[in-house]
Formats: C-alpha cells, sequence, structure tokens
C-alpha cells in the first residue's frame, strides 16, 4: 500500500480572509467604533439642562436639632454603660 500525501498546509496556504480571528478582531473594532460615534451622537443631540440636587432640610427651614439631640443622648447613654463618663 502506498501512502500519498496530501497537500500541506506550507505549500498550500490559508487565504488572509478565511480566517476567522481576523473577521472577530475586525467585527469588535468596527462595532466599537459604531458604539463610539452613535454614542456621541446621542450626546450631542438636545443636551439636557444640569440637574440640580434636591434642596437639603436645612434650605427648606426644617431643624437638624432634633436629630443633634437625640444623637448626644446616645452618646451620653454609651458613655455611661461602659463606665467612661457622661453626664
Amino acid at each position: 500500500m502506498s501512502k500519498h500525501p496530501g497537500p500541506s498546509l506550507a505549500q498550500h496556504p490559508m487565504p488572509w480572509w478565511r480566517s476567522g480571528y481576523l473577521w472577530l478582531i475586525i467585527g469588535l473594532t468596527l462595532a466599537m467604533l459604531a458604539g463610539g460615534v452613535v454614542t456621541v451622537w446621542l450626546a450631542s443631540q438636545q443636551p439636557h439642562a444640569p440637574v440640580a440636587a434636591p434642596p437639603s432640610q436645612a434650605e427648606q427651614g426644617g431643624s437638624l436639632e432634633p436629630a443633634m439631640q437625640a444623637r448626644n443622648r446616645t452618646s451620653s447613654r454609651n458613655a455611661k454603660a461602659l463606665g467612661t463618663g457622661g453626664d
């Protein structure tokens, strides 16, 4: 029996456009570029006014004093419980 070796890759290299990884790299690059262009285009369309932060309780006329008193009272109780002082 005689074996006839088939054509090797060195004799018949695959054309560059038949490589799957090449198209994966080209496709992902083009997808990223298209996404960037669409993002810039969307961002440039009718820019919205900046959103202002909601006014805090102090700006609305409410007082933070009850919260401060409660915090101080709790700190005093904890200090007494630990025996480190407190009034």
